[in-house]
């Protein structure tokens, strides 16, 4: 007799179409599978108060009249009335209260109906309370206690998510050894996957409008431009190679809050007055694939921290793009930052590359001799890690803690 899918609520930072990153890939496809599903970024705080997120949301949530759904998930969007208060206990545990069982009656039809809960950010926790799920998943995307903003608070609140859950998974093995207590021998891996197929059945595209207009040889980067890229890197081998385009494909994100931000602001300033740096803005998804098609060479270019001249480690270093298995399915040259999720599973298929002597030494042999792998190889990595595959893991699991 099959399992039954119990209903999900799902907690992650950011609205849904901010941007496709794995809990939409995953989410969605739980989705398709018969799981009833519902997101939400979360009651909104006094830390919104007046800025984009509070101004364009509703007095009071939208659930009291009609449900928003897209890709097969119900969308919550909190209203701007009742506002958490984390310096607060009380009124806070009062509001996320409130707002937990909004979503357990939206999604289950009771105000105390049975749930599952998937939680994408320790800063969710209260919510486990609040809700009394049948079952807690902690989804580790990144290594969040390395971030900027990481608090004793929000530490605290890992620590009793990490203890409390009944299924950790993690997107690489580094992030599940940053977990405290016992986390990294609970933590499972769900590395990112791709839609592979998708990508490959764009081979033959045309090539887009506005970089046809770009020469070859074209260096592609698609993803978010902030801190995290190597732009001084990227402006040395710009500089020194003249005749390489380098194509930038995304939002461009600095906070004007941090050092580092701005520091790494005025790098991309400095990279865009370069005659072959181009910055072609954000695309849909389901544009990204023609643009891969049409690089010569795809490139994650994250800045990793020079640990051994003091730099403290970052959470860069222990990331899985999510943009990596898209850039293999095209079959094109890949070369990537030493990242240990990238190391350790796809040096075979990828360059690793550091040093902005080694970045000009992996993309002149991607151009004159195809790179590390073939095409065919590469192709194969991509399709084998799908997110179909990944969510087939992730039932499996569900089943089991539904099981107990």
């Amino acid at each position: 007799m099959p399992l039954p899918k119990i209903p999900l609520i799902a907690l992650a930072p950011h609205g849904w179409h901010d941007r496709w990153l794995s809990r939409q890939q995953l989410l969605s496809r739980l989705a398709q599978r018969g799981w009833p599903v519902i997101y939400s970024p979360g009651a909104l705080s006094i830390w919104d108060l007046q800025k984009p997120v509070w101004q364009g949301a509703p007095w009071l949530s939208p659930w009291l009249n009609s449900p928003q759904a897209s890709d097969g998930v119900l969308l919550d969007q909190p209203g701007r009335l009742l506002l958490r208060r984390p310096g607060s206990p009380r009124w806070d545990g009062l509001t996320v209260g409130h707002h937990g069982r909004w979503l357990n009656k939206k999604i289950s039809g009771s105000f105390r109906g049975e749930v599952g809960l998937i939680l994408f950010h320790p800063l969710f926790y209260p919510y486990v309370e609040a809700l009394n799920p049948r079952f807690v998943v902690y989804h580790v995307y990144d290594l969040f206690s390395a971030m900027d903003h990481w608090t004793p608070q929000l530490a605290a609140m890992e620590a009793g998510l990490v203890a409390r859950a009944d299924l950790i998974t993690t997107s690489s093995d580094g992030m599940a050894q940053g977990l405290p207590g016992i986390g990294p021998q609970k933590a499972r891996p769900l590395y990112n996957g791709a839609d592979g197929q998708s990508v490959v059945a764009a081979s033959d595209s045309p090539c887009p409008e506005d970089l046809a207009k770009i020469p070859h040889p074209r260096i592609g980067y698609v993803g978010t431009v902030n801190a995290k890229i190597d732009l001084k890197m990227v402006h040395h081998v710009a500089t020194t190679h003249p005749a390489w385009h380098w194509i930038f494909i995304g939002p461009v994100m600095f906070s004007e809050s941090r050092e580092r931000d701005r520091q790494a602001r005025a790098l991309w300033e400095s990279c865009l007055r370069l005659p072959n740096v181009h910055s072609l803005g954000i695309k849909h998804r389901t544009e990204i694939p023609p643009y891969l098609h049409h690089m010569d060479l795809n490139t994650i270019c994250y800045r990793i921290a020079d640990t051994a001249a003091g730099e403290p480690a970052d959470w860069v270093v222990h990331g899985y793009p999510v943009k990596l298995h898209e850039c293999l399915a095209t079959g094109k040259p890949l070369v990537a930052a030493p990242q240990t999720s990238v190391q350790n599973l796809f040096s075979h298929v990828t360059a690793i590359a550091n040093t902005p002597a080694q970045w000009s030494q992996a993309i002149e042999h991607a151009l004159t001799s195809g790179g590390v792998g073939t095409p065919a190889s590469r192709i194969q990595v991509a399709l084998a890690n799908s997110w179909d595959n990944r969510v087939d893991t992730l039932e499996k699991w569900l089943g089991e803690v539904i099981s107990g």
